[in-house]
């Protein structure tokens, strides 16, 4: 089946002159599974390891910070503090009723520090065979990349800034 064959770690590699967004879409897809695999046995997800990493600057955020940070919805954020707080990684504070803080347990902290050595490691591996200067042109044009605001096409199709 051709779906398959598009999903399997066996298929051919894809050209550097491929659609680029489809070689952004793979990349994060391959490096999210390495991620995934280097935190299989802590029982944790590169997603929620995304969402605690927040907290290696931070004692604690609300859940609306948190998903302004992680730029998902709040109730996307709520349900993942649920899961974060019943595998006993954050817990919730509530300081009125509507503002409620998040921070990570103790075990959540020593949990994050394991899981950002590996993830460290993945990152590692991930830019085998950059030199130091190739890796930071890698990383100033991701944060550049990151940091570019939306824009949207006109009438004519031209691309604009939002203002």
């Amino acid at each position: 089946m051709m779906s398959e064959k598009l999903t399997t770690a066996s298929a051919e590699l894809p050209r550097p002159d491929a659609n680029l967004g489809y070689l952004f879409r793979l990349a994060n897809q391959r490096f999210r599974a390495l991620l995934d695999a280097a935190l299989e046995d802590l029982e944790m997800s590169a997603q929620e390891y995304g969402i605690l990493s927040v907290f290696e600057t931070r004692p604690e955020l609300s859940t609306s910070e948190l998903a302004r940070i992680s730029q998902v919805t709040r109730q996307t954020m709520h349900t993942s503090i649920l899961g974060l707080e019943a595998a006993g990684l954050l817990e919730r504070r509530a300081v009125n009723p509507r503002v409620v803080l998040v921070r990570p347990t103790e075990r959540g902290r020593r949990c994050l520090d394991l899981a950002t050595r590996r993830v460290r490691a993945a990152e590692r591996a991930a830019l085998g065979g950059l030199s130091d200067r190739d890796e930071r042109t890698v990383r100033a044009w991701l944060a550049n990349l990151a940091a570019m605001a939306p824009r949207r096409a006109d009438a004519t199709g031209r691309r604009q800034d939002r203002s």
